[in-house]
């Protein structure tokens, strides 16, 4: 890493807010603060979140148009951040420290995890040199036991201050108060270099207070959703109690909760974050083949704090594609003078996926050694998974992409192929002499990989189904299942909570996301939030026989959908018998059935069960969405609508 000289400047600046200045070098970029004084110590930090059981590259990443390239892995992973402590060489006479940090979201996303539950990866992570992890929401997929073991067997401290485990959850016995080592989880964790000339630095971490909605952690295990409360409170014991000089955030809440919680605090200093999986990038680099663009801030993001003083503010992607890294300046009291870097704040881990023998295109790198240990162990772990991978079950002709901005904003063939299954199969249930209309409702959130064109594999459902979840039924009112439409279209325009968007079957619908959002009120939480009715949802219509027919809000209609839902996952507590919270008045859902059929063995079972066990999923019109609405939902279609520009 280059360090560069105020001497350096070029002209041009660009304001970044909190006093902050983004200096254009020759060589790369500066943000100076708003803070007096020469500098006196450096503290780099390199981070990584949500690597969601990634241990092998992810493959085919579009990088450019029309270009693609494999990114990520461990074992490069362990090469470079090899690379960065045998280069991280301080100037003379400043003391620097280094810091391997992880924003949680370790588990799940692969087969290693259904094969291992999070032990592969653990492995990889204890021999990476991480000084700490946050607990991630994915972390409970699995219930408490699960991420008992892998806190156990670590020899990094693993943090939550924001999560309470009551006696009856295996985690309480590894709690400890004050700072955490290896093996135990708790608040924080204190790093102290000062007899080597460096300095006290305190960590504690915030887990997203939806766990409970969005993962499966025991009734013992509760979250504070207080976010800025819980984190001053551990600022000043760190600060006044433990005499730490520098407090840093290692937090799974999101990266705009993190720009809130930078603005509400006193005494921070850093924000390294996940749970978002927030592409952020410097401006240096945001037309660089990265794989993502710049989406939502830059990298870094400098926050004005409550007292006026700048708090950086970082998160890293995901699955391990890019590493963050992160060299910040620091007076001698303790407040941010500058963050240094050359050219790359974040660094792209190159792996293979050069297809055709092409060149490298401008701004790409080249591939990054593998650490020779590291796949050996790899290929010992892949031994049991690829029998599994292997057996086929049969073929797609279209994509089926689980990319964020399909599966969570859209209608995708890939959840028109899970939710056709789960609704093939209820339709062949016994039980309905009502003759109630059936129709799917499943959270995009939950389709977790990509089936490229060809064979389907058990592996490549495993991986699109990777939480184990059982094919649920419930019962709605039209007015009920209006309600949930709404929660699945409610967290559109923001960077967090979009996995509840609603991929469906036997309905269609049109929505705008310009109109009032469903909010799920909770007046009895910290901080309370108020109730708001959703006004997204402009017309619904339902498949009854073979014609589509307008929403009754009075009509009964069976959903069916999985297990994590119907006990109100990603907020459709509309599933459950308390009702809808962003609209009560609609009540909840009656008749909830668990039927214990996983499945990925209701989408194995649809596939093979067509012609050739071939399928070509389509987008068909079930889910519109209009961008200029001027009419409230329409329960019959009696009422015209205006010529709406449809954009997807």
């Amino acid at each position: 890493m280059t360090r560069m000289s105020r001497r350096s400047f070029l002209r041009g600046t660009v304001a970044l807010g909190a006093g902050a200045i983004l200096y254009k070098f020759a060589n790369g970029w500066s943000i100076a603060t708003a803070a007096n004084g020469d500098e006196a110590y450096q503290l780099r930090i390199v981070h990584t979140n949500d690597h969601h059981a990634r241990i092998e590259p992810t493959l085919s990443v579009t990088i450019a148009s029309g270009v693609t390239r494999d990114l990520g892995g461990v074992s490069r992973r362990k090469t470079l951040f090899d690379q960065i402590i045998a280069d991280n060489t301080p100037p003379v006479g400043i003391p620097r420290d280094l810091l391997f940090l992880d924003a949680g979201d370790v588990f799940q996303g692969t087969l290693y995890f259904n094969q291992y539950q999070g032990q592969a990866d653990l492995e990889f992570y204890n021999q990476l040199g991480y000084a700490a992890m946050a607990i991630g929401n994915h972390e409970f997929d699995s219930g408490d036991q699960v991420l008992a073991d892998f806190i156990a067997g670590a020899n990094f401290p693993i943090l939550a201050a924001n999560i309470t485990a009551g006696a009856a959850s295996p985690l309480a016995a590894l709690y400890e108060e004050g700072s955490v080592t290896g093996g135990k989880w708790g608040p924080w964790t204190i790093i102290d270099n000062t007899a080597t000339g460096g300095k006290k630095i305190g960590i504690f971490s915030l887990t997203t207070s939806d766990t409970a909605n969005i993962s499966s952690p025991s009734a013992a295990v509760t979250f504070n959703g207080n976010y800025v409360a819980v984190a001053q409170d551990r600022i000043d014991r760190l600060r006044t109690d433990l005499g730490c000089d520098i407090v840093i955030a290692l937090t799974h809440i999101s990266y705009l909760d993190d720009v809130a919680l930078a603005e509400g605090v006193r005494g921070l200093n850093l924000i390294v974050g996940g749970h978002s999986h927030s592409s952020l990038l410097s401006a240096a680099q945001s037309t660089q083949p990265t794989g993502a663009p710049r989406v939502d801030g830059p990298y870094p993001t400098v926050v004005e704090d409550l007292d006026g003083k700048s708090v950086i503010v970082v998160t890293d992607w995901e699955h391990g594609k890019w590493v963050g890294d992160l060299l910040v300046s620091f007076t001698a009291t303790n407040e941010i003078r500058e963050v240094v870097s050359d050219a790359t704040l974040i660094r792209p881990v190159w792996a293979g996926g050069i297809r055709d023998g092409r060149e490298l295109i401008a701004g790409e790198g080249a591939e990054i050694p593998t650490n020779a240990a590291f796949e050996t162990r790899i290929a010992e772990l892949a031994g049991p998974l690829d029998e599994l991978r292997r057996t086929k079950i049969g073929e797609t002709t279209v994509l089926l992409s689980n990319a964020s901005s399909v599966v969570r904003e859209r209608e995708a063939p890939l959840g028109n192929l899970v939710a056709d299954a789960l609704r093939e199969l209820a339709l062949g249930f016994g039980g309905n002499p009502q003759n109630f209309p059936i129709v799917t409702i499943i959270n995009g959130g939950g389709l977790r990989s990509t089936i490229p064109v060809g064979d389907i594999t058990v592996g490549s459902m495993l991986e699109v189904l990777p939480f184990g979840n059982t094919v649920a039924l419930v019962d709605l009112t039209g007015a009920q299942l209006l309600a949930a439409l709404e929660n699945g279209v409610s967290a559109l325009g923001g960077t967090a909570g979009t996995g509840r968007f609603a991929q469906v079957a036997g309905l269609r619908f049109k929505f705008a996301r310009t109109r009032l959002p469903a909010i799920q009120g909770n007046p009895t939480g910290t901080p309370p939030v108020a109730a708001q009715r959703g006004e997204r949802v402009l017309s619904v219509e339902v498949l009854e026989g073979t014609t589509f027919q307008p929403l009754d809000l009075a009509k009964v209609y069976r959903v069916v959908t999985n297990d994590f839902m119907v006990r109100g996952g990603d907020s459709y507590f509309v599933f459950t018998a308390g009702g809808d919270r962003a609209d009560p008045t609609v009540g909840g859902g009656t008749n909830q059935v668990d039927t214990k059929l996983l499945m990925v063995d209701a989408v194995i079972d649809y596939i093979r069960a067509q012609p050739g066990g071939i399928v070509s999923p389509e987008v068909e019109g079930r889910i519109t969405e209009i961008r200029y609405a001027y009419l409230p939902f329409v329960a019959q279609p009696a009422v015209a609508t205006p010529a709406f520009v449809t954009v997807r």
